[in-house]
């Protein structure tokens, strides 16, 4: 099923592909821009947004092999040695594994002893990851033997100036390399992080292992050191260093919570940029009153919601560039068959025929006429609603349950809307169009039959994420969605002409934990946008924020692809079969069904 189409498994995917790939198929866009200021930055996406891609383009060694046209200017304003730093769910898994056995009220105080240190170990695993990657960008920065053609950030640096540089930094990363070289340095870090993990497993699987004596490894303190002791032996007073830690959504919160808080009254010479998803269990920027988060502390890149004109502008360099690499240098749209404009006259004579609800709004606030195009701009407003509720009804006044309006839908730009202008989606889409465009137009037919093929995948996709309701109703986090989309539908096309369905979700009251997760997983999967984005808690959704569905399952359940009016999330809970159905996400690690998994979008 997921190779069925590129929507996943062909799609780019910036964390596995090489530097010299990345850079030659990055496109630059206001995101990057905003990620590249010498401030510290939260980034938040849900999967496939590119936060991975924007991060790794600021790495020192990207920014060094890029040949783009504007790279040398990034280069010239790009102040700071920038650390890439991926995250593994490794961490995360091993740390859900302890606290699952933490929680057990029968456990000893042998047992616990060994679960403690195993946290602390994992703590100290993570600190060391960071160091590795540190390490890796102060090696290639002052290389003897790597040629370089732009000499981004290099240093030149003695063989005696890197000796006593190690020697420093071995007693603070308490190692002892075999030789004093940057190298062996990075090689005893690798086998440390290695010896920490065996030593976690042991703890976690056997009851009978030694609990070691672990001393207090820091990671803000010994950061700050090392970058100090860095820069004075490259001889840059304030050498500043970006930390780009990816993928957070998959660390534990006890690794997230002192970055964020480090953001505030840090270093001078540190700077943190994070990738995070919209929601976070347990992570708040703004909660903490000793190191509280504020506005103007840092940049928040929220890569959600784009507006259709920066979309379409960022959509159409992408795609242009993925169809010149294949031999196609027309303009992007040339090759998409072009939607016709919509009739209004014929929508609105056609649905006042067939729905008696639609007659008598037009009747009683006297719009009723057999032309409509220079109308009233009340009528322009709900010309779309009429669009799509007229193409679903036959003649008798009966809906038509296969049919959709592909002018409405179909077409380059709303193809790409439809995805959100989500960079991974766009190049999975595009490469299953590039082989029909090489035979001439991609019909609006044809257009459709690949978003609905891109749809299936992304529903499946969402049917792993494990929700337990109590009943077979609710099985994962399709099906709440797909009860969703189906009450915003039945405001379209319901029994009685509306002017304003309700089509987003709004969170006005305290809602259970339980739910509030749930809507989280949806967010962070990108099954629901934020509608409102502001520096605050990502783990509570309470606090009057509102959110709606993505357009990928406007074409589906014949949805608008346009904002609307919002209703409650408890309003709209006790007006579908979600009212009687209690529902939670699956913890996966506790969880014996063997059929069950995580998500995975890429």
């Amino acid at each position: 099923m997921l190779n069925r189409i590129p929507s996943v498994s062909d799609s780019f995917n910036a964390k596995t592909s090489t530097t010299e790939d990345l850079c030659e198929t990055f496109i630059t866009n206001e995101f990057y821009d905003k990620l590249a200021c010498p401030n510290h930055c939260i980034m938040i996406g849900p999967r496939g947004s590119g936060k991975t891609t924007l991060m790794r383009m600021l790495d020192i060694e990207s920014l060094e092999l890029w040949k783009s046209e504007k790279a040398s200017e990034y280069r010239k304003t790009i102040n700071y040695s920038g650390v890439f730093i991926p995250t593994d769910r490794y961490w995360k898994t091993q740390y859900q594994k302890i606290e699952n056995k933490l929680k057990d009220n029968e456990i000893s105080k042998k047992e616990k002893l060994r679960y403690d240190t195993a946290i602390i170990l994992l703590e100290q695993l993570f600190s060391y990851h960071v160091f590795e990657n540190l390490l890796s960008v102060v090696n290639y920065r002052c290389s003897r033997t790597t040629k370089k053609e732009n000499n981004f950030k290099s240093v030149e640096f003695t063989k005696e100036s890197e000796v006593e540089l190690v020697y420093s930094l071995k007693i603070i990363l308490e190692v002892e390399p075999r030789i004093n070289s940057l190298k062996s340095l990075l090689t005893e870090v690798i086998l440390k992080k290695q010896l920490i993990s065996n030593t976690v497993n042991n703890l976690i699987s056997n009851d009978n292992v030694d609990v070691p004596k672990v001393g207090n490894f820091d990671l803000i303190s010994n950061l700050e050191s090392v970058v100090t002791i860095v820069n004075t032996y490259f001889e840059e007073k304030s050498g500043k260093w970006a930390f780009l830690f990816d993928e957070l959504e998959l660390a534990p919160n006890q690794i997230i919570k002192p970055l964020v808080n480090e953001m505030r009254g840090g270093h001078k010479d540190i700077i943190f940029k994070l990738a995070l998803s919209p929601y976070h269990k347990g992570v708040s920027i703004t909660d903490d009153t000793d190191s509280a988060m504020k506005a103007q502390d840092i940049e928040l890149i929220d890569l959600t919601g784009l507006s259709d004109n920066d979309g379409n502008t960022f959509a159409n360099t992408l795609c242009t560039a993925l169809f010149q690499r294949k031999g196609l240098f027309n303009n992007i749209e040339h090759y998409f068959e072009e939607p016709k404009e919509i009739n209004i006259d014929k929508d609105f004579n056609d649905l006042s025929a067939k729905d008696p609800s639609f007659n008598n709004y037009l009747i009683e606030r006297g719009f009723k006429s057999d032309i409509y195009t220079n109308q009233d701009s009340q009528l322009r407003k709900i010309k779309f609603i009429v669009h799509l509720r007229n193409f679903k009804r036959s003649k008798d006044g009966k809906k038509h349950a296969r049919r959709r309006p592909a002018d409405y839908y179909g077409g380059f730009e709303n193809i790409c809307k439809a995805v959100e202008y989500n960079p991974r989606m766009l190049i999975g889409l595009m490469n299953k169009f590039i082989s029909h465009a090489k035979e001439g137009k991609i019909s609006l037919n044809q257009q459709l039959i690949s978003l609905q093929e891109y749809f299936h995948d992304y529903r499946s996709l969402l049917g792993t994420i494990a929700v337990d309701s109590g009943d077979n109703k609710f099985n994962n986090i399709y099906d709440l969605i797909s009860e969703i989309a189906q009450f915003f539908k039945d405001e379209i096309h319901g029994p009685q002409f509306k002017t304003q369905p309700k089509g987003s979700i709004a969170i006005k009251n305290k809602i259970s934990d339980e739910l509030n997760e749930i809507i989280g997983y949806a967010l962070n999967a990108g099954a629901l946008i934020p509608i409102d984005t502001e520096i605050g808690s990502l783990n509570d959704l309470n606090s009057s924020k509102r959110c709606r569905l993505s357009y990928i399952f406007s074409h589906h359940y014949d949805l608008l692809m346009t904002k609307q009016s919002e209703i409650d999330i408890i309003d709209l809970i006790n007006q579908t079969k979600l009212k009687s159905t209690r529902l939670k996400i699956v913890d996966l690690l506790g969880f014996t069904n063997y059929q069950q998994y995580s998500l995975e979008l890429e």
